[in-house]
């Protein structure tokens, strides 16, 4: 006989397993600081990448006036303040991407414990099932044997 209970957990865990599992799978492994501290590397890479391209595209855009005044150019000013626009860039991305990956990190260890408690209460349907099994063999045993 289906036992409904644990078919309805089941049907949970497998819709678990069909649809986050894959997403959830870094917060099985990692520890919240070291997932999120994962990514902020991640992003710092990418991060100062995608800077240098946009440094380079506005480079090539403002060619012309730049080779025009490019006598008269203060390059220790032009460098310190590219390096402040950096340093805002960066502390301004890293942020939204630890803000991101926080809540990202929160979501899926919810889902995790969502599925590890319902595992749980799926193996004591299954002791509670066998216990019963054993009782009434147990039971059946002692009245049925004649010395």
């Amino acid at each position: 006989m289906v036992n409904e209970e644990r078919l309805h957990y089941m049907v949970k865990m497998a819709k678990f397993d069909a649809n986050d599992r894959k997403r959830c799978q870094p917060m099985m492994q990692y520890a919240r600081r070291d997932y999120i501290s994962l990514q902020l590397l991640k992003s710092f890479v990418v991060g100062t990448v995608v800077f240098g391209l946009i440094l380079a595209l506005w480079g090539l855009y403002s060619m012309e006036p730049l080779l025009a005044r490019m006598n008269s150019i203060d390059l220790v000013g032009v460098l310190i303040g590219v390096g402040m626009l950096y340093a805002v860039f960066m502390v301004l991305y890293l942020l939204a991407t630890y803000i991101v990956y926080s809540m990202k990190y929160t979501w899926g260890r919810q889902k995790v414990k969502k599925y590890y408690h319902e595992l749980k209460k799926v193996n004591a349907l299954y002791d509670r099932e066998e216990r019963l099994r054993k009782t009434a063999i147990d039971n059946g045993n002692k009245g049925g044997r004649k010395l």
